[in-house]
């Protein structure tokens, strides 16, 4: 601490207060004007540079609109005309005077020999993205599809649109500009393009120097434009080149504004008519698309004219004060320090340790009560100091208790298996205990503090972290759908309770998590093998009475058959005793294409027999016997049948699907019965053709993906396409039993079942698929490598 003057400390306490408080009354004032002063000029320069930044950004769109609706509107007639020019000679082909070769060529030749700016050009793309017409021969009959501006014009086929382009030879792309116009019956994009810093002729300035000139501010203030070279486009009163220009002081400020291009800058500068020289803000940015700066300035003399009042007024009150302080700062300690010797030697025998000490005093201004305060004071420390020495022996026994019970509470928490967390309201973090970390996969350090919507629950849970919690007053279990610090979704089952707060609003949630993710999926499981069994059962006895009447048919229509069939001497002897021939009988069937019905029959009973079969197969154990197989054999063998399959080149020759195989090395022979699995594997390879031809768009290049590997004992085929793929209720319906998505007449909706059966029932394996819409869809199969049965 500084030591004060000798004399400061001999004098009187009310001499002193008196000092005192007039010096730190001074010395407040002066402070406090000094920082309002401070202030208020910094807030009269934030507000004018934000004045002047939002004037100039407000000028810099108004130039970049008008300058982009010129380019949009220039571009759109040079395209529209072009159009109208094939028309013309489109017409003239049609009315023969020309071959319609000839016109597009004639076309080709006036569209190539026009120029667009310094560098642009007039191209045409098909619906397929290939180039018809173009400056650079190179670039003929050429794929541009890759890139995103030809992608988005065959879509859009007309209308404006901007990207990026980088010539050959050129580091970086450069903003582009074209209009496209649509000539359908040649299937030609008409695309006029330029970049848009060659159109800066094409910018009209009285569109909106108006505007710009009537935005004014204080006094002076005013807008401008000027190019990099420092010419002068828009000004209210100077025209030419300034880039020379200096202030008073020689600062070049043109040329700075022309090298920085967006900023701002003070110079001095003398406006037209006056003697003198002021200092001038201005704010400027950049439009680089035409290489100009729009700037916004005024005199910073006006802007702060207001801070010389302001100064005036805070001296004033500084010296008003100070003279109205020191009278009344005089009587106020010499009515204080009298009375406070006294009181002063009471506390020092209290200090002293004589808590029996009292003040005899009967006044009653504030003095007088301070004394008696002083009495009731010393009164209620000798009884605190007696109740003082037992609370402390009291609290230390309970501050022992409470430590003991909040280790013995972190103990049995941190070492639970089951996952412990509380949160806000809000669903902030504020505990995880360690095995919620290891669970997680998240420290303690990163998680708390943090939000659980996107840490442990997904951002697109709907809910949020009330899929965690119990409602209000209510004390539950829920399960949810959470998430690892990988990405990984899992289930948890929640046991939660909050505590609230006086307001009865919940202030904390205490959540006790477990994790079900395995018993979903078993029970996932569970559920689609008994509905599976359940209609298996009714398959089972649809078959058997189809099947009878069926067979009768089938057997009927093999008669009918036999007795108009040539060369049985029964069939020839009864047509002659009918008085007529057999050969006879046959032509007129064979006119009215009888005999073609009796066959289509015969083909529909066959098909039905097949069905009936499939059904068969719910309600029975395969007997074929198992044996040590070769599955890599069995899928080249799988595949070789699916190349030769009618139905399927009858509808998508597979020898133009592209397959890919993917088989580890060392794979052991599984036991499985050889022709069941290769007929669910010829079913899924169907399946996957007919899906990548028959889908809205057909697979420009359909491939199909055969993977075969180990994973701990099952042996894993899995069968993926880059076909259309499905959605999540496909997904789950796609094993049912006569669900199908194929025309009717197409598919039974079998295929999938029964294969679904031979691996799960037969085998005792099991039989998945996965899928997003537009990626495709994947098959996978597992086969124990030891005969589930043989034991």
């Amino acid at each position: 601490m500084v030591n004060l003057p000798s004399r400061f400390a001999d004098l009187r306490i009310r001499y002193k207060l008196l000092i005192s408080y007039s010096l730190v009354l001074l010395l407040s004032l002066t402070i406090g004007s000094g920082i309002i002063f401070f202030f208020v000029k910094q807030a009269i320069q934030t507000n004018i540079e934000s004045e002047l930044t939002n004037i100039t950004q407000t000028i810099l769109n108004m130039v970049r609109t008008s300058a982009s609706v010129s380019i949009k509107n220039h571009l759109r007639a040079v395209a529209e005309k072009n159009r109208e020019i094939a028309l013309h000679f489109y017409n003239k082909a049609l009315a023969g005077e020309i071959s319609m070769e000839a016109a597009q060529q004639q076309t080709r030749e006036v569209m190539l020999s026009q120029t667009i700016g310094k560098t642009g050009y007039i191209y045409c793309i098909d619906s397929q993205g290939i180039i018809l017409i173009h400056p650079e021969q190179a670039l003929i009959r050429v794929d541009l599809s890759e890139h995103a501006f030809i992608a988005e014009q065959k879509i859009r086929k007309v209308g404006y649109l901007e990207y990026n382009w980088k010539n050959p030879g050129e580091t970086h792309p450069r903003p582009k500009a074209l209009y496209m116009t649509y000539f359908e019956p040649w299937d030609w994009i008409i695309s006029v393009t330029s970049y848009r810093n060659e159109f800066r002729e094409l910018v009209n300035v009285d569109d909106f120097r108006d505007s710009i000139l009537s935005i004014v501010f204080g006094q002076t203030g005013y807008s401008y434009v000027l190019d990099l070279d420092g010419n002068l486009i828009v000004h209210p009163s100077l025209v030419g080149n300034y880039y020379e220009a200096v202030d008073v002081k020689g600062k070049q400020f043109i040329q700075e504004m022309c090298r920085r291009k967006n900023g701002k800058i003070i110079y001095s500068w003398a406006a037209p008519g006056e003697p003198e020289a002021r200092e001038k803000l201005v704010i400027f940015n950049y439009i680089p698309e035409y290489q100009w700066i729009v700037a916004s300035s005024s005199f910073l003399e006006e802007f702060y004219a207001p801070l010389k009042t302001i100064g005036h007024l805070i001296l004033a009150t500084v010296l008003i004060s100070f003279i109205l302080v020191l009278p009344l700062t005089s009587r106020i300690s010499s009515s204080i320090t009298n009375p406070l010797r006294e009181l002063m030697d009471r506390f020092a025998s209290g200090a002293g340790g004589d808590i029996s000490v009292r003040m005899q005093r009967n006044s009653k201004d504030e003095v007088g009560t301070l004394a008696r305060y002083f009495n009731t004071f010393m009164e209620r420390l000798e009884a605190y100091s007696e109740s003082l020495k037992t609370e402390i022996a009291d609290r230390k026994k309970a501050e022992a208790a409470i430590r003991k019970s909040e280790a013995k509470y972190r103990e049995l928490v941190e070492n639970a298996n089951s996952i412990i967390l509380r949160m806000t309201p809000e669903g902030k973090i504020t505990f995880f205990n360690e095995f919620a970390q290891r669970f997680f996969g998240f420290a303690e350090k990163e998680i708390l503090g943090r939000s659980a919507v996107g840490t442990i629950v997904p951002e697109d849970t709907p809910g949020g972290i009330r899929m965690m919690v119990a409602p209000s007053n209510q004390r539950g279990d829920r399960e949810s759908a959470n998430m690892l610090c990988d990405g990984k979704r899992v289930w948890i089952a929640w046991t939660s309770r909050a505590t609230y707060d006086q307001s009865g609003a919940p202030k904390e949630y205490l959540c006790i998590g477990t994790d079900v993710t395995e018993s979903r999926k078993m029970e996932a499981m569970m559920v689609q093998t008994e509905k599976m069994m359940s209609v298996g059962g009714l398959a089972a006895g649809m078959a058997h009475e189809i099947n009878n009447p069926l067979g009768g048919m089938l057997q009927s229509l093999q008669n009918v058959i036999r007795r108009l069939s040539p060369g049985l001497p029964a069939n020839e002897a009864e047509a002659e005793a009918c008085g007529t021939r057999l050969e006879t009988i046959r032509n007129y069937l064979e006119k009215r294409e009888i005999l073609r019905f009796l066959d289509n029959i015969r083909v529909s009973g066959e098909r039905a027999s097949h069905i009936v079969e499939n059904m068969l197969s719910f309600s029975r154990r395969s007997e074929s016997r198992k044996a040590p197989v070769d599955l890599s054999g069995l899928l080249d063998k799988a595949v070789e049948l699916a190349a030769h399959d009618y139905d399927l080149k009858k509808k998508f020759d597979f020898r133009h699907i592209r397959i890919e195989r993917r088989y580890d090395a060392g794979m052991p022979f599984v036991p499985c019965a050889a022709t069941e699995i290769e007929q669910v594997v010829l079913n899924l390879l169907r399946n996957a053709a007919q899906a990548m031809r028959e889908g809205e768009a057909p697979v420009p290049s359909p491939c199909i993906t055969l993977h075969l590997r180990k994973e701990s004992d099952f042996a894993v085929i899995e069968i993926a396409d880059n076909g259309p793929g499905m959605d999540e209720t496909r997904i789950k319906r796609i094993f049912e039993p006569f669900f199908t998505t194929k025309e009717v007449g197409v598919g039974t909706g079998l295929g999938l079942s029964v294969s679904y059966f031979i691996v799960t029932s037969n085998h005792g394996g099991a039989m998945t698929a996965e899928s997003t819409p537009g990626e495709g869809a994947s098959f996978i199969i597992r086969l124990p490598l030891v005969d589930p049965s043989a034991g």
